[in-house]
């Protein structure tokens, strides 16, 4: 068993018997287990520790909730979804990939899979990576990476207290998504930053997406290239949570109304880790 400590928080274990071209075997305690280095083309990471990672050959209790809405989120009217909710049943494991499935569950009802590691795993600055082929967007779902603080609803004009960091959001049908850095609550003294971005191939197959985050920066990363950074106000300076999940799509264009009661799409996850630079 690989037991990986995070340096702000309790430790989280995971077992994985699976390797990939650039992992690096070694023996640990009589298991068979990876070593990994992050996918940065432009970056020394040498020296990093990888602190947390799943591999997602199974669930485990120890670093996810399953979320359950207990009432409709947002409502997307425009694309013909009234209401839609996150629903544990819609999140399985399968071929070592965590399964989101959105699901049209009626003609304006949308069932969709999120897991969040809320007072599970929880960490201040790092590198977050995910590996992840992405729910269909024409469906009416959006496919998204994203962290978030507890106190992120602290008014005080920036981000110091907790931001959600989305570092893409599959909103759209065309080869570019968008990353989103939210401060200071969702009413009247909300704040956002929006920042679009290019992926190429973003439709077809797994993209692995990056967060570099330390005291100064948020640096956004697609397929190992830098696509964009935040600084000043947008930094969190606090511990926040990981969230994959997907939801009701709210830009570009849908085709939610005509799919037929029982149609769904999925977002696969193949694995999540998390980097000390230190």
């Amino acid at each position: 068993m690989i037991c990986l400590f995070f340096a702000f928080t309790i430790g989280s274990c995971s077992k994985d018997n699976r390797t990939s071209p650039d992992d690096d075997i070694y023996d640990d305690g009589g298991e068979t287990t990876a070593e990994v280095s992050p996918l940065l083309n432009s970056i020394n990471t040498n020296g990093w520790t990888l602190m947390f990672r799943d591999e997602f050959d199974k669930y485990q209790a120890s670093n996810w909730v399953k979320d359950n809405s207990l009432k409709s989120r947002a409502a997307r009217p425009g694309i013909g979804i009234t209401q839609w909710f996150w629903k544990p049943e819609n999140v399985s494991y399968k071929d070592g990939n965590v399964i989101l499935k959105s699901s049209k569950v009626s003609e304006n009802t949308l069932h969709c899979g999120s897991i969040s590691s809320n007072n599970l795993v929880e960490f201040k600055y790092g590198y977050i990576e995910a590996r992840i082929d992405i729910a269909e967007t024409m469906f009416g779902t959006h496919t998204a990476l994203w962290l978030q603080g507890d106190n992120m609803g602290r008014i005080d004009g920036s981000g110091n207290d907790g931001a959600e960091i989305d570092v893409f959001e599959s909103a759209w049908v065309g080869d570019y998504t968008k990353s989103v850095v939210h401060i200071d609550g969702y009413a009247s003294s909300h704040k956002a930053n929006t920042r679009k971005y290019d992926t190429p191939g973003i439709h077809s197959g797994y993209h692995t997406y990056g967060l570099l985050w330390d005291e100064d920066k948020l640096e956004v990363y697609y397929d190992g290239q830098f696509m964009t950074r935040y600084q000043g106000i947008w930094v969190p300076q606090v511990e926040e949570f990981l969230w994959l999940s997907t939801g009701a799509s709210f830009g570009g264009t849908a085709d939610f109304t005509s799919r037929a009661v029982g149609s769904y799409t999925e977002a696969k996850v193949d694995y999540i880790r998390v980097w000390n630079m230190d």
